[in-house]
């Protein structure tokens, strides 16, 4: 057996791709570890795995070129692995941004917002409905003011 694999991917350690569903050797190319975010086991080859999505179940692959990016350019700890698919990623992702620009915008659009930035406010929170977060209820009822905002100002036009 070789020293965490450096000679054979086969040998690498299990835990490198914990939660895979499987693993495809023959994708193997080598790594450079001296670019890798370590302390005691690096990863000598990057291989392509597939995954199982956190979120959604659905299987994707992460491949030997994205890991080549994660751990050598992007620095990421080489124990870490996606948790989540690239669709679902995108997502979050996109939840996150238009949770910031609720979070931004909401006392003073509520306040002192003009019609226009009510309908966008109102809009946003739809997106956030439609990407299937929980959302809390204060987003809940800033929804509703804004509804019962939006039609007051529309009847006196």
């Amino acid at each position: 057996m070789s020293d965490f694999g450096r000679d054979n991917p086969r040998e690498m350690p299990a835990h490198l791709f914990a939660g895979s569903v499987r693993l495809d050797y023959a994708t193997a190319v080598r790594a450079d570890p001296a670019r890798q975010n370590c302390s005691i086991c690096p990863r000598y080859w990057y291989l392509d795995a597939t995954f199982s999505c956190a979120r959604c179940a659905a299987e994707f692959q992460f491949t030997a070129s994205e890991q080549r990016v994660w751990y050598e350019q992007y620095r990421f700890w080489i124990d870490s692995v996606p948790r989540q698919c690239p669709a679902c990623r995108r997502d979050m992702r996109q939840m996150k941004a238009l949770r910031q620009e609720y979070d931004e915008r909401v006392l003073d659009v509520l306040e002192h917002g003009s019609l226009d930035s009510k309908k966008q406010l109102a809009s946003v929170i739809d997106q956030l409905y439609e990407l299937g977060n929980e959302l809390p209820g204060r987003i809940h009822e800033a929804r509703r003011r804004l509804a019962i905002q939006i039609a007051r100002e529309e009847q006196s036009r």
